[in-house]
């Protein structure tokens, strides 16, 4: 089955080389069936139809589409597809797509796209496009607005919402990129050392836009005299008040790892930062503000929960094989903007 469907795809590559010839007038049917092109009710002559349906049974190549196609392995489309477009490895289109286009592999349009378009792999436009995509990798060549949901998106300029684990785009200034790794042209890169009452130093580095970014966080601390470090990740946004003053919002997970057991049970500090920021330059800020602290721990030094010298609680809560601390600290430092 697998030398079949790359027998089909190869001899579809030879064929689109040989008939695809510009002819933006298509005439229009109701239908066609196609076993692999040329052989179907439109011959040789497919492409020059726009069908209202159409059905692949291995490959085909057409015209168009104006209501629905189905193939199982690939459509393959020279003039505009609207509607509905169903393939078990990948749709190709090459004027503007509007609909659901819906394929096991890749959804490749290298015109304007307007719709749902969801692929196991891949999505790619080619032009300008809006709507909502949804695979492993996404990929809008120019304009993007919507959402794009994947591991890696990529737009060359996002108006919209992108959610993965990559995110890269040219321009973000209409951007709301949320992601581990969000990669921004002129977008806010920046580190941060702060101290606060549990742990003492802090180096945070902020990468994605003002309004959102993600934060990778490393600290150092010490109990009983002996070394904590803590390493964790969250996300956060600034607020501007003025040229010079900004509010960040920062929500973060923090394991504490006490005298190198990194090899310790759970022991995470949850906080939510609420720092003021005034800028002394164009790249350089003073920060201070309250933190919401809650603790939670499954490590006993000296029969007592804990590796942080925690100064008091507003609330706490034991259970069978932990302990939950909570209280309002303070954060203060300063920032460098990349």
């Amino acid at each position: 089955m697998k030398r079949l469907k790359l027998v089909s795809i190869l001899v579809l590559l030879v064929s689109i080389q040989l008939v695809a010839q510009e002819n933006d007038k298509l005439k229009t049917r109701k239908a066609q069936v196609t076993f692999a092109y040329p052989i179907g009710s439109g011959g040789t002559s497919s492409m020059e139809y726009s069908n209202n349906f159409s059905f692949n049974i291995l490959y085909g190549l057409n015209g168009g589409v104006n209501g629905a196609e189905v193939g199982s392995i690939l459509n393959y489309n020279k003039g505009e597809v609207k509607g509905f477009q169903l393939s078990g490895v990948s749709n190709i289109n090459t004027k503007y797509s509007k609909g659901f286009l819906l394929s096991g592999v890749s959804n490749i349009c290298k015109d304007s796209t307007s719709g749902v378009f969801v692929s196991g792999v891949i999505n790619y436009s080619g032009q300008n496009s809006k709507g909502f995509q949804l695979a492993t990798a996404n990929f809008a060549a120019n304009e993007f607005k919507g959402f794009q949901l994947g591991v890696f998106n990529y737009a060359k300029t996002l108006k919209g919402v992108q959610l993965g684990v990559f995110n890269y785009l040219n321009d973000g200034e209409k951007a709301l990129p949320i992601g581990i790794f969000s990669i921004v042209k002129n977008g806010h890169y920046e580190f941060e050392l702060t101290g606060g009452e549990v742990i003492y130093a802090n180096l945070n580095y902020k990468m994605g836009v003002e309004r959102f970014y993600t934060i990778f966080k490393t600290g150092y601390s010490s109990y009983q005299n002996n070394p904590v470090y803590s390493y964790g990740l969250g996300f956060g946004g600034n607020i501007s008040i003025t040229e010079k003053q900004k509010i960040s919002i920062d929500l973060s997970a923090n394991q504490i790892v006490y005298n190198n057991n990194w090899d310790s049970n759970l022991n995470i500090l949850n906080k939510a930062d609420f720092n003021y920021k005034y800028s002394i330059s164009e790249n350089f800020s003073l920060l201070i503000g309250p933190s919401f602290n809650v603790y939670v721990t499954e490590e006993i030094i000296d029969g007592e929960y804990g590796t942080l010298n925690i100064p008091y609680t507003l609330f706490t809560n034991q259970g069978t094989s932990s302990k939950l601390f909570a209280w309002i600290g303070i954060n203060a430092g300063l920032s460098l903007k990349l």
